[in-house]
Parts: structure tokens; sequence; C-alpha cells
């Protein structure tokens, strides 16, 4: 079974997503990025860079607004939303849905090749691979083993969070309010908000956290209102 290199992983990532990053500003630098980061899977099986601009974000809403306006693509999905009281082709609404909705944002598959050598790592790792053909496991076994977690996984994501403090200790990031205006965090498939804000909390200044649990609280408002309508029932908010 492959052993994780802790040091060379860190090295490695800090290296790669620091390269990430300038590659980024300067390809985009005429639009400031509002969100970076690292986007992997809850096994941690692969990595890779994810970004938010707001010049992405409108071409997202933009599309949006055509796939679900009359005649879209979306026609289906828009007739269920309507007869659902929803609002599925209002700008502003799409706009907080989107925000930080990762695969949405035109960036993140920019982001997919520029963490080669640390995604490498992880995938020598095959963490996924160590459970699925042990066939001397009954399924309650192999729920609990799951559920019990892999402490290689643990230090994957114990890393990811040290490389990106490290890197903004370093100023990469920039400072006052050009730092502000970034949040930093690790995004996941099928990821649940209060996992994004455990991550935004421990990587941004309090003020940067709060204002990043007030968009996702009205992301999901927003949500629920483009395809649910105005009375559809949703919890309190939780992200403050």
């Amino acid at each position: 079974m492959p052993v994780l290199d802790s040091a060379l992983l860190q090295s490695t990532l800090r290296d790669e997503l620091r390269a990430a990053w300038r590659k980024l500003q300067a390809d985009h630098g005429q639009d400031p990025l509002y969100g970076f980061g690292v986007y992997t899977t809850d096994s941690a099986s692969y990595l890779m860079v994810t970004a938010f601009s707001e010049k992405g974000l409108e071409a997202r809403v933009a599309q949006a607004l055509a796939d679900f306006g009359p005649g879209g693509r979306n026609a289906r999905l828009r007739q269920f939303a309507l007869d659902s009281g929803g609002t599925p082709d209002d700008p502003a609404l799409q706009r907080q849905s989107l925000r930080w909705s990762p695969c949405d944002s035109p960036l993140h598959e920019v982001g997919s090749g520029l963490l080669p050598r640390s995604d490498a790592i992880v995938q020598d790792l095959d963490v996924e691979g160590r459970w699925s053909d042990d066939d001397e496991l009954d399924d309650d076994e192999f729920e609990e083993e799951l559920e019990r977690g892999d402490p290689d996984v643990d230090e994957v994501f114990r890393v990811i969070q040290q490389v990106l403090k490290e890197l903004d200790l370093e100023g990469l990031f920039g400072h006052g309010p050009e730092r502000h205006r970034l949040v930093l965090s690790v995004w996941q498939g099928d990821q649940s908000n209060e996992s994004r804000y455990a991550f935004a909390k421990a990587l941004n200044p309090p003020s940067v956290a709060a204002r990043f649990g007030r968009e996702m609280n009205e992301g999901a408002h927003a949500y629920d209102r483009l395809y649910h309508g105005a009375n559809a029932e949703r919890e309190d908010d939780v992200f403050e």
C-alpha cells in the first residue's frame, strides 16, 4: 500500500498553488478573483484548482438566463419551476445562486491542470481502492471502515489548509482590501455548505468568513425562489 509523503506533498503543493495563482492573475488579472482554492473529493482522490471571478460569474448568469428563458434549452425544467411558483429567469436570483458554485465557474475548468504533481501524489495513494476490492468485509464492516476514515485523507486535507495559510501569510493573495475581497477555501464535489463554511472560517479573516456565510445563505434562498417559489420551506440560516 502506498504511503503518503506529507513533506513532499506540502512542498509540491506550495509551489504549484503559488504558480497557479500567478498564472490566473496574469491571464485574468483585469478581472480580480473573489474566490480561490483547492477542489477535491471527500476522499482526496484528486487535486485541482478552482477559482471565481466577477466576469466569469456574469458570463455564467447570462448563460443560465438563456437556458431558462423562453425557448431556452432547459424548457422542461423552466416549466416545472414556473408551475412550482419559481422565477428561473430572474437575473439577480441566478447570480446569488451561482456565485459559489465551483463547477459553474468558467475558471474551474482552467484549474483542472494546474496541480499535476500534487494530483499525482494523492492519486498514487488510491485511497478509494483500499476498501473497494476487499471481499473479506461484509457490508456492515465496509460501511464502518468508510465512516472511520483514513489517516492519509485527513493528512491531505491538513496539508492543503496548511499550504493555503502559508501562502496567505507570505502575502501572495494581497493585503488589506485586496485580500478581504478574496475567499480562500477547500471545495469538494457533493459538499455540504457546512463543510464549505468550516474551511472558510479556518482560512480567512473573520469578516471574510462571515460575508461568505451570508452569501451562501443568500444563494440557498435564491435557489429555492428560482425553482420552488417564494414559499419554499427552508431551515433557518446557519452560516453566521
